[in-house]
């Protein structure tokens, strides 16, 4: 199924914002071999330069890892940089994205007064008036999230087709098809546990969401060392890859 026109690295972020996308992004450099990882979680680059970067997230990564660098490290410090920065506000100018609004713990009261108003109004029709602008009240104080209709509906194409949108949706350390995605790498647990922790805590929420109704459908992908190798091919099992599933959220 087409993810219309999404990334990998931006499923990632509509996902489960930037900390999964910098996984995503390390993801699909180990999976097209630019990267390698040892058993005790150091990330060398195989080039010299960042020659065959195709993102500037990647281009940064290559570059920090011409020496060889902490898994964990790669992924905070591409968190928060200044190319994640610009994958952001790309994904605000696409309408994918907005600034998010805090919930305000007293929602509910707005809501209450809104109809207690429009009971009123059927007694009065003056306090009909009252209503849009209680209602008005609660939109606002109710909050929103970071990520629009137009990016829900987007990553509802998305599916874990292959292992590095696989980590877009699930996460270097989720769990699709019953296998860790960590083991679709051939990462051992040690070194898959180096994702920073508030990346973890995000995948267990986002999981909780979305396990049931994609693990066992949008990831056909058999034992580890037979679908999913980790040599430059992107897709898992040869030319025909995995089968897609259902969509997302």
């Amino acid at each position: 199924m087409a993810d219309q026109g999404l990334s990998a690295e931006e499923a990632g972020y509509l996902t489960d914002g930037s900390g999964r996308a910098a996984e995503t992004v390390l993801a699909r450099l180990i999976d097209t071999g630019r990267v390698r990882v040892s058993r005790d979680g150091l990330v060398s680059a195989v080039r010299q330069d960042d020659r065959g970067a195709i993102t500037s997230i990647e281009a940064r990564m290559l570059s920090q890892t011409r020496t060889a660098v902490r898994f964990g490290a790669v992924v905070m410090s591409a968190t928060h940089s200044a190319e994640m920065t610009q994958l952001h506000r790309l994904l605000l100018d696409r309408g994918l994205m907005q600034r998010p609004r805090r919930r305000n713990d007293g929602w509910w009261f707005s809501l209450a007064v809104a109809g207690l108003l429009t009971l009123a109004g059927f007694v009065s029709p003056v306090f009909f008036a009252g209503v849009p602008i209680a209602l008005g009240f609660f939109v606002w104080q109710y909050g929103r999230s970071p990520v629009t209709q137009a990016g829900k509906d987007a990553l509802r194409h998305v599916t874990a087709h292959d292992r590095v949108h696989a980590v877009a949706l699930y996460g270097l350390t989720g769990k699709v098809g019953g296998q860790s995605v960590g083991e679709l790498f051939d990462l051992p647990p040690n070194v898959v546990q180096m994702v920073p922790p508030k990346a973890r805590e995000e995948r267990r929420r986002s999981s909780s969401d979305r396990g049931s109704r994609r693990s066992s459908s949008s990831y056909g992908c058999g034992s580890t060392s037979s679908s999913c190798g980790s040599g430059s091919d992107s897709s898992c099992g040869g030319s025909s890859g995995c089968g897609g599933g259902g969509g997302g959220d």
